[in-house]
């Protein structure tokens, strides 16, 4: 075989390849047999069948056909190989010729990665984002706890701020009632600003037996009248008086099981430390990320901003099956448009392909060491964020021959792990501190749910694509397990490093 490039842009090839007449000859020949075992022929048995009697019932070009669509994939991989290409689309592919006599020679223009300098990622020098405990936060929290224990009683006077009313409501647009929007015993805290902000203070005052009706403006949100002018008549049917529990070491048996207060403020302290480390860690990757792909200008091939477009916009309208709705519907929910969410789903294209190309060009270079281990981390982080037993998660990645992506997903979090540990980094936590905040995992612990699936498969880097695949090849089944950084995508990049490691998951819609 004999093959040659032509380069058309940084990203784009045109590859031709000439294939010699005996193997050609061959694929003749395979085909022949092929073709034989699906046709009967009178005398002959199955596969038997001279191929000048097939030639006769199905045609002369039967046998040329089926022997270039079955092996014509086969010499463009061979000829991807032996030129070092790495596609990221589909060919475009043009046959000169195809005979056994003498030979096939054909052109496939492809999409390719591209060749760029790989920047030092050493000297990174950034600040760890704030994430010290104010005792006011602790305070807050203990609120919040105090407001699910506390103890409600009917009261026979006026309605205050605080307070719980049971009321009936009606909603009138344009003289209309909205039918969805009417409620009937429904438990209103006055000052929550639950419903419009004009009922807390038409609601102080007020007692059991009450009616009343006010004018005010539907949220901006609210399904096809958000914003327009409403009319809201309220009936109070009881007020109710809320009694906090004192923040005492019975409160703390009885919320949590802790025998004292001060062990339940401490448990609350470190809960909300290991928060704010946590989304501390995110920020961080996000600026590191940002800066060590600020040394770096590479062409993005089109196909991989296309596909990354393609795949964000299924992920709004996995949204919208899941909750009924239609796509621009969604997009209302979340406060933009589809000529919006284009917008900026293409800037987001944009930094995560060219995050996608620096890390795994970097992560070639690096070569991070990958075990068992790891692939459990990721396994669980992917069941945690849906939902899911991780043996579960770990069912589908073996069904669907997904691990190769999982593990470049991981590659490419350990390459950002390698930017970061030779980044000059002030602040932060000391490894001490995350182990007892649980953010840091022993290296040690024994393989689990990656055994399943690592024990007796071999990870084969293949080509991204080749004349048969499907591009859209499991994208539906890839839904069942929603991750952000999905098989196509690139953890911690920076349009969702501020997520990071809980990824597309938390868009709500």
């Amino acid at each position: 075989m004999k093959t040659s490039v032509e380069n058309i842009d940084p990203v784009t090839v045109k590859l031709t390849v000439e294939v010699e007449p005996k193997r050609v000859k061959q694929a003749f020949d395979r085909a022949a047999k092929e073709l034989a075992k699906q046709v009967s022929l009178p005398g002959f048995r199955p596969g038997k069948a001279p191929r000048r009697l097939l030639e006769q019932r199905l045609g002369t070009g039967a046998v040329a056909q089926t022997a270039m669509e079955n092996s014509l994939s086969d010499f463009y991989v061979e000829a991807l190989q032996a030129e070092d290409l790495d596609p990221v689309a589909q060919p475009e592919v043009d046959v000169e010729s195809f005979d056994e006599h003498e030979g096939a020679t054909f052109t496939a223009e492809v999409q390719i990665r591209p060749t760029f300098e790989v920047p030092d990622h050493a000297g990174i020098s950034v600040t760890f984002p704030e994430w010290d405990v104010d005792e006011d936060e602790v305070t807050e929290q203990l609120g919040s706890m105090r407001e699910r224990f506390a103890e409600v009683d009917e009261v026979e006077r006026a309605a205050k701020k605080g307070d719980l009313v049971t009321i009936d409501l009606k909603v009138e647009v344009d003289g209309e009632e909205l039918e969805g929007a009417s409620v009937e015993d429904a438990l209103y805290e006055i000052g929550s600003a639950g419903v419009t902000p004009k009922l807390d203070e038409e609601a102080v005052g007020k007692e059991a037996g009450d009616t009343f009706s006010y004018e005010d403006a539907l949220p901006e949100d609210y399904p096809e009248h958000g914003g327009k002018d409403a009319v809201f008549h309220v009936t109070v049917k009881d007020v109710r008086e809320k009694t906090l529990p004192d923040l005492d070491d019975d409160f703390a048996t009885t919320a949590s099981g802790f025998d004292t207060i001060d062990e339940l403020r401490g448990d609350v302290r470190n809960s909300i430390q290991r928060r704010k480390v946590e989304q501390a860690q995110h920020q961080l990757r996000a600026r590191v990320l940002e800066a060590y792909l600020a040394r770096v200008d590479v062409e993005l091939p089109p196909a991989m901003l296309e596909s990354e477009q393609e795949q964000r916009l299924h992920e709004v309208e996995h949204q919208a099956e899941r909750f009924g709705l239609e796509v621009d519907q969604v997009f209302e929910a979340q406060g933009t448009t589809r000529e919006e969410f284009e917008e900026q789903s293409a800037a987001q294209a944009r930094e995560s392909v060219k995050a996608q190309l620096v890390l795994d060009a970097l992560g070639k270079k690096l070569q991070p060491n990958l075990d068992p281990s790891d692939i459990d981390q990721e396994i669980v982080r992917h069941a945690q964020a849906n939902n899911m037993d991780p043996n579960q998660v770990a069912q589908i990645i073996q069904q669907q021959g997904s691990l190769p992506a999982l593990i470049g997903d991981i590659l490419r979090r350990k390459t950002i792990d390698a930017i970061i540990d030779a980044a000059d980094i002030d602040g932060g936590p000391s490894d001490e501190q995350l182990i007892e905040l649980g953010l840091k995992q022993d290296p040690d612990a024994p393989a689990a749910v990656s055994e399943q699936i690592m024990q007796g498969a071999t990870v084969v880097e293949a080509p991204d694509e080749d004349l048969d695949a499907d591009e859209d090849a499991d994208a539906d089944d890839a839904a069942e397990v929603e991750a952000a950084d999905d098989a196509d995508a690139a953890p911690d990049t920076v349009d969702d490093a501020e997520a990071a490691d809980d990824d597309a998951d938390d868009a709500k819609a």
